[in-house]
């Protein structure tokens, strides 16, 4: 795609965002999709659902206008973007938010003998992450190197939607993600722009959606907040070599390990910096 075609695009998705708001809104309220935020107040969940159907209606856009270019991974990435669109929308509607971590779903398997819809989620985004690295690697990359892509979008997926439990908390971690990556691809890795096309969807929804999610007028759900993780985890992999991938995931670790055994809002709340950050905008 060149300038223009790229530029049309963006304009394009972001009317359609802009312009899916009201009616995604409007949606989720008459069929009862609200939950109470962490004030106690009843908003609607799933606001998540605008980032997959622009992530769709980019790729009718190219199928209209004949581009083929795009590698064959890109196109895995979307169906493996709709995978865990899907099993985090179907968290929201079944899924039991008493049940946390680790842990909590390894005992609620204990006690029940079936699986909580958080270990389902896991499980389909272990699945979508093998087909999605296996996919962008070739019969030369080394197991281990899979291996580590496959990690660091289990991990980062999982990230955003620990990181969502605060009115834009995981959008802001995803755009300044996002914006520094590809500062960092074009620029220092030479990266060729068309390498960034397939995100571009879920970067203009997330810039979209968030005045309404840091205003508490709405949730991104789990099938909005895995979705961004999803994407952040492939804009990492598609950008750094395994090393830089190895290191972020430990970084990942250590979060999840912190989450399972104290509270990252507390933990925010407690550095001045990083709360200032935090409810930089909220109201």
């Amino acid at each position: 795609m060149g300038f223009i075609g790229s530029f049309l695009d963006l304009i394009v998705l972001a009317g359609a965002a802009w312009w899916l708001l009201p009616h995604v809104h409007r949606f989720l309220e008459a069929h009862q999709q609200v939950e109470l935020n962490y004030a106690g107040q009843s908003i609607p969940r799933g606001f998540g659902i605008v980032l997959w159907l622009l992530l769709w209606l980019q790729e009718l856009m190219l199928q209209f206008a004949h581009v083929s270019s795009l590698e064959t991974y890109h196109r895995v990435y979307l169906l493996a973007a709709t995978v865990i669109f899907l099993i985090g929308w179907t968290d929201d509607l079944i899924g039991s938010k008493a049940i946390k971590g680790f842990s909590g779903h390894y005992r609620y398997w204990l006690d029940t003998k079936t699986m909580s819809m958080g270990a389902v989620k896991a499980v389909g985004t272990l699945l979508a992450a093998v087909w999605l690295t296996a996919s962008y690697g070739s019969e030369k990359t080394p197991i281990w190197e899979t291996g580590v892509g496959i990690l660091l979008l289990v991990l980062m997926t999982n990230t955003l939607n620990l990181l969502d439990v605060r009115p834009g908390r995981s959008l802001k971690v995803y755009v300044a993600m996002t914006f520094l990556i590809g500062v960092i691809g074009l620029i220092y890795w030479h990266l060729p722009a068309a390498e960034f096309v397939p995100i571009l969807p879920v970067c203009i929804g997330a810039v979209c959606l968030y005045k309404l999610d840091i205003g508490g007028r709405g949730m991104l759900g789990d099938a909005g907040a895995n979705l961004l993780g999803f994407t952040l985890g492939y804009e990492v992999m598609i950008t750094f070599p395994w090393w830089v991938q190895a290191l972020i995931i430990v970084g990942l670790l250590l979060l999840h390990k912190l989450a399972e055994v104290s509270s990252l809002t507390r933990m925010i709340e407690r550095n001045r910096l990083l709360n200032w950050l935090d409810r930089l905008g909220r109201t």
